[in-house]
């Protein structure tokens, strides 16, 4: 970001909630404490500005790359340039809250869907955590439809980055899938020979959430599995 954005930035700085952030994301550096409301704000408006000069420099808190992965998603450009600047930004990416908010805000990716599947699949393989988060989560937010279903299952069984939040980024998507079809995606997790730390996740995501129906969340409770990956009450 330039140095009239970064100012900006630090003149809106809370230490309280740079001190709550740094708890929710530890070994996270450089916090300045920017709230996200502030954050979208500051995107929508540099979005309006001349952008290409925020984008040009480099970034020096936890709040500057959050604010490029946003603008990303809002600037006014064509789905090529676009999507050039989500590959140069993909690598900036090293915890799950670039990750997640970055991804919400790529809409383009429920319009231009070929292109975006296609990036998908270059990174689902990756052997670096965040990048296979970011093809599970990408895939999660914008891939959801009862067609879309089997082409993303399988997309899911070629994450294997073993780190902690690309799994759980696979969890957190079948959690999503179960919403449009519950069958289905037990099959498919089932297909997939998960882990049981990502099986057990996926269940408790489906437990936790409102869109899954009672019966559904009771054999989520009943399914989840041992240190073995034997199913517990069968």
């Amino acid at each position: 970001m330039t140095g009239e954005t970064r100012a900006r930035l630090a003149a809106q700085a809370d230490p309280a909630y740079r001190d709550f952030q740094h708890k929710l994301m530890p070994g996270v550096e450089n916090y300045l404490g920017v709230r996200l409301p502030l954050l979208r704000k500051a995107a929508a408006q540099l979005a309006k500005e001349g952008w290409a000069a925020d984008l040009a420099a480099p970034d020096e808190t936890f709040e500057e790359v959050l604010l490029r992965g946003m603008l990303i998603g809002k600037v006014k450009t064509d789905p090529a340039r676009r999507l050039e600047l989500v590959r140069q930004f993909v690598p900036c990416i090293h915890n799950w809250a670039v990750c997640d908010s970055f991804c919400a805000g790529l809409r383009d990716a429920r319009v231009y869907k070929e292109e975006y599947f296609d990036l998908i699949q270059q990174y689902s393989g990756s052997d670096r955590e965040f990048e296979a988060r970011f093809a599970a989560v990408l895939l999660l937010t914008h891939f959801n439809r009862p067609e879309e279903l089997d082409r993303c299952f399988a997309v899911y069984r070629g994450i294997r980055q073993p780190d902690y939040y690309a799994w759980m980024g696979v969890a957190w998507g079948y959690s999503v899938f179960a919403v449009t079809d519950f069958d289905r995606t037990i099959a498919a997790m089932e297909e997939a020979q998960l882990p049981d730390t990502v099986w057990n996740k996926a269940l408790q995501k489906m437990r936790e959430s409102y869109r899954i129906t009672p019966e559904q969340k009771n054999w989520a409770a009943q399914h989840k599995r041992g240190q073995r990956g034997r199913k517990q009450h069968e």
